[in-house]
């Protein structure tokens, strides 16, 4: 499986997050919203038992075509053989490649910890209408209606979320646990602290749970 490459896309999706955060004599200067949703407890959004032996973290957009390939082919396996068994933590973290995944991403994370999932199941399962949206010009409609759908009423409810400064600078802290790691494409994953590149096994549900068995059993040696 090739990867998606970004040299420049974590300067513009950080350039684009903190010019929406303002500055302290502009935006920066008022108030956060009283119903800005909670943080996860980490960074990112978790599934699975906090005590599983095995921890793995995806970095992804939801404009990555080999993340839905992820989303759609794998993670079924993923979510009934490990998650569910207590053998895996997943931890998804959102890891924009443009301004729409910027805006997606807000718009997730604002309605809420316990719809994250749903929506970007959503963003999944419409990727190709976002496709078709962003060159047509009607991305934002696509947008509103994937919201609506998961308690983000109307356009003013919207605006507020891909605006709100406290979401925006989650994503940004975010984004930047990737460079820990040297995270450069999407999907990179992070296996017990170890970068995974996305190559021939995550290429199907099968070989991704051949590969985690082996994790599993190096741990239990």
């Amino acid at each position: 499986m090739s990867l998606v490459p970004r040299p420049s896309a974590l300067v513009t999706a950080l350039a684009f997050l903190i010019a929406a955060c303002g500055n302290a004599t502009g935006d920066a200067a008022k108030p956060v919203p009283a119903d800005t949703p909670a943080a996860p407890a980490v960074l990112g959004h978790s599934k699975g038992a906090e005590d599983a032996p095995l921890t793995v973290i995806e970095y992804a957009s939801p404009t990555c075509s080999h993340c839905k390939h992820f989303h759609d082919d794998v993670m079924p396996t993923v979510e009934e053989k490990f998650i569910a068994t207590g053998k895996v933590k997943f931890i998804f973290r959102e890891y924009p490649l443009n301004d729409i995944d910027t805006v997606a991403y807000a718009m997730a994370n604002c309605a809420g910890e316990n719809k994250f999932f749903d929506v970007l199941d959503d963003l999944f399962e419409h990727q190709p209408d976002i496709f078709e949206a962003a060159k047509t010009g009607t991305i934002k409609q696509v947008l509103l209606d994937i919201g609506a759908r998961h308690g983000i009423a109307d356009e003013k409810a919207f605006d507020a979320c891909t605006t709100n400064r406290a979401i925006r600078q989650r994503l940004a802290d975010t984004i930047m646990t990737g460079e820990v790691f040297g995270v450069r494409a999407t999907p990179t994953f992070v296996v017990n602290g170890q970068m995974k590149a996305a190559d021939q096994d995550v290429r199907s549900g099968e070989a991704f749970e051949a590969y985690l068995n082996g994790e599993l059993a190096k741990l239990a040696q």
